[in-house]
């Protein structure tokens, strides 16, 4: 618990010097007179002598560690291997008053920490931990959930940094702020690092900034924050820190396995990371997460144009105020929704949510896939899936645009379904089953008769600066109707006749059969699917086989 740098702080305002490695940072569980035979030391024990015992111990038996009072002058070349491990005090002082110097900064820490194992006992809250802290640290810290709401602060030490300041004014930190955040990228540095994170002064803070980060389920749930405004940062204090963060985390794991929303967020996050598969398991741990097991769900999977940027946390925080009755899971820059509906029609109140999240979505620069509807939550994974992939391809084929050249009433009655950022796995599963179709160990719309006629049928338009390509999709998807092919098109329906007819003589094909039509709608879609592809992995090139307006 009391670590190398704890000690040499303790002894820093007297002269002295140390021969401890730069890279090993060693943990004493307490301190000892050296005693008379090497058979009675520990590995974590700091002994105190003078050091001409030490050094004498220490060449007879290597690997521990002394704290000594100078006795005899040394040749730090020549007794470089005997020194190792050593901590010297230059001081004309007795052996016993160094280990009463030390012993009295160990007995502080202990009592602290003492106080804080018993207030857990006593099932404290971040603020009695905050307030215990306060004379070791006498710094001003803080509290955070992942949405920046202030939680615990320490009332006795006063903040002295402008965003602190204003912090404390709101009890959150402002939009500004975290603005600042965002370009400093602090958001993914925190994603990334484990352990405490330290910030010198400068664009955010004036003074130095010691944090860490709670997690749970992979989550960032609850930062801890020391302004260094008052008592300088060392390498002490970092320790210090870390054993003060080794008790916060033992209250924020009780709180979350207490929470109900944490059990659900344990239940899901198990599901969708493949951990768990079994219905049975699945349907006891629902009942206690308060989930239905068997109902009407759709998912929803919601992922940032820019993840640096994003705090998450504040997302999640409004995103409930809009789907109070959804259990809602962040799992790293994605934000995972499970609805549960109580009524028939899903489609319409799924819409109805949507429509009400297209301002936040458009606020955080995000994007959300949207599920089919599923009625047992075992099917959550599969759902998941989907809401990725309509999420995944939305955005692909939106690179399309309007690759028929299409005038825009037409392009418009024709193109996917979308609204915004919000993609349908119901839009795209068309063209999944194409991608899969083209993309495993056989390519199953490799030369076929229908994409060597459409290419044709598009070669010829190129050629003779005819829309036969347009008339012909314009066909298909009015169903055979020539007056609808034609109100589309600008087009009298005899007009459309008279094309169709010239269509099925160039191409050979009787478009009343049924399976002819539908081959070549999927050719249409195959040939969108691949521009999609092109335009969304190698940007900037023009289609190559785009067809002119006639």
């Amino acid at each position: 618990m009391f670590t190398k740098n704890i000690v040499l702080e303790a002894l820093q305002q007297y002269r002295g010097s140390h021969y401890l490695s730069k890279s090993v940072n060693p943990v004493f569980r307490w301190l000892s007179m050296l005693p008379d035979s090497p058979d009675e030391m520990e590995c974590d024990i700091l002994y105190i002598c003078l050091l001409s015992k030490a050094i004498k111990r220490n060449t007879e038996t290597p690997g521990y560690y002394y704290a000594c009072i100078r006795d005899i002058f040394t040749d730090e070349a020549e007794d470089a291997q005997a020194l190792a491990g050593v901590i010297v005090i230059n001081e004309i002082k007795e052996v016993s008053w160094l280990f009463n110097v030390i012993q009295k900064r160990f007995l502080e820490i202990s009592s602290w920490v003492g106080k804080m194992k018993d207030a857990l006992i006593d099932h404290c809250d971040y603020q009695q931990l905050v307030e215990l802290c306060e004379p070791i640290f006498n710094n001003f810290i803080s509290i955070f959930d992942s949405a920046y709401s202030l939680l615990a602060y320490t009332k006795n030490i006063t903040c002295r940094d402008p965003v602190n300041i204003a912090m404390l004014e709101k009890g959150y930190h402002s939009d500004e702020t975290l603005q600042k955040f965002r370009d400093r990228k602090r958001f993914e540095v925190y994603e990334h690092e484990q352990g405490v994170v330290i910030s010198p002064p400068g664009v955010i803070a004036q003074c130095e900034i010691v944090t860490k980060w709670c997690r749970y389920g992979g989550e960032l749930r609850l930062q801890v924050v020391m302004e260094c405004s008052q008592t300088p940062m060392s390498l002490a204090s970092v320790d210090l820190f870390e054993i003060f963060m080794g008790h916060i985390e033992i209250c924020f794991l009780r709180q979350q396995r207490t929470n109900p929303s944490q059990i659900y967020s344990s239940l899901l996050t198990e599901m969708l990371n493949g951990d768990l598969d079994n219905p049975f398991i699945i349907a006891e741990r629902a009942k206690a997460a308060d989930i239905p097991f068997s109902g009407r769900f759709n998912t929803y999977r919601i992922v940032f144009e820019d993840n640096s940027t994003i705090l998450v946390g504040r997302f999640v925080q409004e995103l409930m105020t809009y789907l109070p009755k959804a259990k809602i899971i962040a799992l790293k820059y994605e934000v995972i929704v499970l609805n549960i509906y109580n009524q028939q029609r899903i489609k319409k109140q799924s819409l109805a949510n949507l429509t009400k999240l297209t301002s936040l979505l458009e606020k955080y620069d995000a994007m959300c896939g949207v599920s089919e509807e599923f009625s047992s939550l075992a099917e959550l994974k599969h759902a998941y899936t989907q809401a990725t992939r309509a999420q995944t391809l939305g955005v692909q084929l939106r690179t399309l645009g309007n690759y028929w050249s299409f005038d825009r009433d037409v392009f418009e009655a024709t193109a996917i379904e979308r609204n915004g950022n919000i993609f349908y796995y119901d839009n795209v599963f068309l063209y999944l089953s194409l991608h899969f179709a083209q993309s495993g160990s056989f390519d199953a719309f490799y030369n076929t008769f229908y994409n060597r006629t459409l290419k044709k049928l598009i070669e010829y338009d190129k050629e003779n600066h005819t829309r036969l390509v347009q008339v012909l999709y314009a066909y298909l998807v009015t169903e055979r109707r020539p007056t609808a092919a034609g109100k589309l098109l600008g087009m009298h329906r005899n007009s459309v006749l008279y094309h169709v007819s010239h269509i099925e003589e160039i191409t050979e094909i009787d478009l009343n059969d049924y399976w002819a039509r539908l081959k070549l709608s999927l050719a249409f879609h195959f040939f969108e699917l691949k521009e999609s592809n092109r335009l969304f992995y190698t940007p900037g090139g023009d289609s190559s086989v785009k067809s002119d307006k006639g």
